[in-house]
């Protein structure tokens, strides 16, 4: 995948997501008795993905630091669930697009704008990522089916909001207090941190 940048919510709030997030069946095996693949459902934290470039890319010197400097933390609404046909964006919350979001992706993408950077179907955070192989039987739909009959997830359609409810917590979106730098490339969970920064608190 490459370099990519994330916004990230605060460890509480990521904590919380993370415990209602999709996990492999047990004794990892689809409905129908057949084995998962093994890059199905690997375990990741929540985040929105600002933008991504190719690996190797050479990155303004302290972009993250010009970034946070002069940005405020970014509220990111939740507004529906769904269901995709690309494994990083398996089963996923749609996230409202507010001017303080779209503001901060289009200023990275004007930074990085000589590296092509890419942030598909943006704003949106992912919940899990299940390979396109196990998706032909189903499965991400079934995940996504699954959390819903479990009461996790609360649609409001009408207003076009969602709430993940997380044990006796209801989030409603998140708090993105920071940006990451993550090295994206190989296995999901060997997935390197490169770099960290806070963004001004409100």
């Amino acid at each position: 995948m490459g370099l990519s940048f994330w916004l990230v919510p605060p460890a509480d709030q990521s904590a919380l997501i993370q415990s209602i997030m999709p996990r492999r069946p047990v004794g990892s095996l689809l409905p129908g008795g057949d084995p998962l693949f093994a890059s199905s459902y690997p375990a990741f934290l929540p985040h929105i993905t600002l933008a991504s470039v190719r690996s190797g890319s050479e990155l303004p010197a302290d972009l993250l630091t010009k970034f946070t400097e002069i940005r405020r933390s970014v509220r990111a609404n939740f507004r529906s669930l769904e269901v995709s046909d690309h494994y990083f964006r398996s089963v996923l919350v749609a996230v409202e697009t507010t001017t303080d979001l779209l503001a901060l992706h289009e200023e990275i993408r004007s930074a990085l704008s000589h590296l092509s950077p890419s942030a598909p179907m943006f704003p949106h955070m992912s919940l899990s990522y299940i390979a396109d192989e196990d998706a032909n039987t189903g499965e991400r739909a079934r995940a996504a089916q699954l959390m819903k009959e479990a009461g996790v997830v609360y649609e409001d359609e009408g207003h076009q909001t969602m709430s993940l409810r997380c044990g006796e917590a209801c989030l409603s979106g998140f708090d993105g207090e920071e940006i990451w730098l993550v090295n994206c490339e190989g296995p999901v969970e060997q997935w390197v941190v490169c770099d960290k920064k806070a963004l001004r608190s409100r």
